[in-house]
């Protein structure tokens, strides 16, 4: 063989285990506990709608006492579908209904108490609203989840705790039987002070008829975010527990889009949030990695109010508007280090678009950059960061900054990021931007990076 053929061939060979090499580099290791498939849809939905409805709509309070007569539930013009339709068309992606309040009324017609809408005028006793809701919601594609009071002012057997977990769970069987799939349980522990429940039989039976149902808030699943105004805290980890406990447990941000009150109130209008208000719980809950659970309340026609729907479509359409375009979306990018020299694990895989790609650094590099060069000046004053969560969470310090033609400029910083951190800042023009990871516990794993300007 030529002298010539020899080099070309020694090319290809070194060409080959070059490609090799490049494409060689495994997936980090899982750091710590990761969610469950079911847990991680979950959370990519973000938004959920809570729709608190019952004999309380027609009474003008937030409690009941369960003396309440069923003959007062009475909407005139009940449309799920129009509850759905006004979720869908704000985003929304799961939707969880009070099947039964801390009253004992029940929305569905159950065997086990006449406390319920077959006492009532409506649709002639024969009404289902659980039903009319899970299939509005399945026509749209929404996740549907119920709200099942284990505190129950109605029925006499709560006071024999044993007694009541039977009664409990039969209708927690009929839910979980008669309506097809079932993605949340939402468990209220509201008013149960004292009150010992067998919650291990509850979760059980769950988990035998509603394998895939996430059991919420006094719950293995979801967890309560701690409050009732819709913001997750600063530094938000998705892992709880010590030692042995420690588990993947995401929290939910529930809050009403009406001051102080779920229930539909006469004179509630007054109440209704601005969009300033829900825009800074948006920010507080989807953008700290929570998910949000907005309670917009029907009204006692059995729809969800003009005002209240219009406000909703309001947000959604500043969240839409501002989070449009990434002005990041494949530009030049490079990153400090990147996972094995891998392609596959490069920073352009934070700028893909791909939730399922990620930029990635070695084992042991837990400080990085990624840097994105516009080609000329941009302005923005958004950011999004998300983390390849599958592989658990491990970001704890991070920052933002813009190269303004003389130096890099930080216009963000925090701690956690987990499944989704948003940023807002006043408007900077710039030509670079680059994410900063300070500290990790573990390799970063970087899934978004993006920066928009909002309108």
């Amino acid at each position: 063989m030529s002298t010539y053929g020899l080099l070309a061939l020694l090319a290809v060979l070194m060409a080959a285990g070059a490609a090799g090499a490049a494409g060689a580099a495994e997936p980090p290791a899982p750091y710590g506990p990761v969610p469950t498939p079911e847990q991680l849809a979950w959370q990519e939905m973000e938004f959920g709608m809570f729709c608190h409805f019952g004999i309380n709509t027609f009474y003008d309070q937030e409690w009941g006492n369960g003396t309440e007569d069923p003959a007062r539930f009475a909407p005139t013009d009940f449309d799920a579908r129009q509850w759905v339709r006004v979720a869908k068309e704000c985003g929304v992606r799961y939707l969880v209904v009070t099947a039964k309040h801390h009253d004992g009324f029940c929305l569905f017609p159950s065997a086990h108490t006449d406390h319920s809408v077959k006492a009532s005028p409506w649709r002639d006793g024969k009404g289902d609203v659980v039903k009319e809701v899970v299939d509005a919601c399945r026509e749209a594609g929404l996740m549907f989840g119920f709200y099942l009071s284990p505190w129950e002012r109605h029925e006499p057997k709560y006071n024999d705790p044993p007694v009541y977990d039977e009664y409990f769970k039969s209708q927690l069987r009929e839910l979980l039987t008669n309506y097809g799939p079932v993605g949340e349980v939402w468990f209220d522990g509201a008013g149960s002070e004292g009150h010992v429940y067998d919650w291990a039989g509850y979760y059980a039976l769950i988990r035998e008829l509603q394998p895939k149902a996430l059991i919420a808030i006094c719950g293995p699943d979801i967890r309560w975010v701690g409050n009732e105004d819709g913001y997750a805290p600063e530094t938000h980890w998705n892992v709880v527990g010590e030692g042995d406990d420690r588990r993947w447990h995401p929290a939910e941000c529930d809050v009403p889009i009406r001051r102080g009150q779920w229930f539909f109130h006469t004179d509630g209008e007054k109440n209704l949030k601005s969009l300033d208000d829900l825009l800074d719980i948006y920010y507080g809950s989807v953008g700290r990695g929570a998910v949000l659970l907005l309670n917009v309340t029907p009204d006692r026609r059995g729809q969800l109010p003009e005002a209240d729907s219009a406000r909703l479509r309001e947000l959604w359409r500043v969240v839409s508007r501002d989070f449009e375009t990434n002005l990041a979306h494949g530009k030049p990018c490079s990153a400090t280090n990147v996972r094995g020299n891998d392609p596959a694990f490069g920073p352009e895989k934070a700028l893909d678009g791909d939730k399922t790609t990620y930029w990635a650094t070695d084992d042991g590099v837990v400080k990085g950059q990624l840097e994105v060069d516009f080609g000329e000046p941009v302005t923005f004053d958004r950011a999004m960061i998300q983390e390849h969560i599958a592989l658990g969470q491990r970001v704890e310090r991070y920052a933002i900054q813009v190269w303004d033609g003389e130096r890099w400029r930080g216009v963000a910083h925090g701690t956690t990021i987990g499944y989704k951190r948003l940023e807002r800042f006043p408007p900077v023009t710039a030509t670079k931007a680059r994410l900063v990871i300070r500290q990790a516990p573990a390799c970063p794993t970087i899934s978004s990076f993006g920066v928009f300007r909002s309108r």
